[in-house]
């Protein structure tokens, strides 16, 4: 069953709405809004699950945005979530706020922060930032998108002001959180090392003198173990890592190490779900003796007799 649920009233403001009408060259911004708020979304959730290795299997469907009306005043566009409650109920609850609901009131912020000239919220995962770019192309310079999450006092005017000082703020790098893996090149025991990632990145980083031990041990064994860093990297503003400069937490590992993923789907389940996209009338072609005379059916040797 699918359940809908208020997120977001999204508004837009000026001379060519006053007729409440939404002008068609505005729909990129509304589809720019909601990648924004999925991409915010799914980093914070990355924050809140550190043990995950990856996002579950069906985030994009209980991301799902969606415009049912346009209301006046000048032209509101109430955006409602739509979310397939038989989907990972345990992840993800129509009626209690997440990841979503959280990225709305940052972005929100994040445009009052910009308007006010003022630092970004401290939570806003940096990397989205870029994305403002293509968020507000349409806008005029009499114009503004209001953003108001639902339920909330909380208001925020996007301008093209607002924007270039978003994009401002991106052109000069920033610094954000990292997790990441990859083999340890060289150790300089002034402090310093660098880490190659799995694209082939060289990245420098900072340890502490009470890193110094994890971080040798690493590039002693660099043939067979990697090195786990979590702590804080300075960005270019295309979004690749410049340098690691604070550590939290590192940890060593084997080389190739399958970790186990809580999130991924039991291989009974994925089996399940490949037999019953077959239509019935193909089992009716399966053999009896399929398991017995696999090599007849597929090389075409002679059966065996039972």
């Amino acid at each position: 069953m699918k359940v809908q649920r208020q997120l977001v009233t999204h508004t837009f403001r000026g001379k060519r709405f006053e007729n409440h009408g939404l002008d068609l060259d505005v729909l990129p911004d509304l589809y720019t809004y909601k990648e924004l708020l999925v991409a915010t979304a799914k980093e914070l959730w990355k924050r809140h699950h550190p043990d995950r290795q990856r996002l579950p299997k069906n985030i994009e469907d209980s991301l799902c945005l969606k415009f049912y009306r346009l209301v006046e005043g000048s032209v509101a566009v109430p955006i409602f979530r739509e979310i397939e409650t038989a989907d990972q109920p345990e992840l993800w609850q129509a009626e209690q706020p997440d990841e979503l609901d959280e990225a709305v009131a940052l972005v929100t912020d994040a445009v009052n922060a910009a308007d006010a000239d003022q630092p970004l919220p401290e939570s806003l995962p940096k990397n989205v930032i870029p994305l403002f770019d293509g968020y507000g192309k349409t806008l005029r310079e009499d114009e503004s998108f209001d953003l108001q999450p639902h339920g909330s006092q909380k208001k925020a005017a996007y301008t093209t002001k607002t924007r270039a000082r978003l994009l401002h703020f991106c052109a000069a790098g920033y610094n954000d959180r990292v997790d990441l893996t990859g083999e340890v090149r060289t150790v300089d025991l002034g402090g310093t090392f660098t880490v190659r990632l799995g694209d082939g990145a060289k990245v420098p980083a900072k340890f502490s003198p009470e890193q110094e031990n994890l971080v040798t041990e690493a590039l002693r064994d660099h043939a067979s173990r990697r090195l786990r860093v979590n702590g804080t990297a300075e960005f270019h503003p295309d979004g690749k890592i410049k340098a690691i400069i604070a550590i939290a937490d590192l940890e060593i590992r084997p080389l190739g190490e399958v970790l186990f993923d809580p999130s991924a789907k039991p291989i009974w389940e994925v089996i399940e779900e490949i037999g019953a996209a077959v239509p019935v009338g193909e089992w009716e072609n399966v053999p009896a003796d399929g398991a017995r005379n696999l090599d007849h059916y597929l090389f075409g040797h002679a059966k065996k007799s039972s």
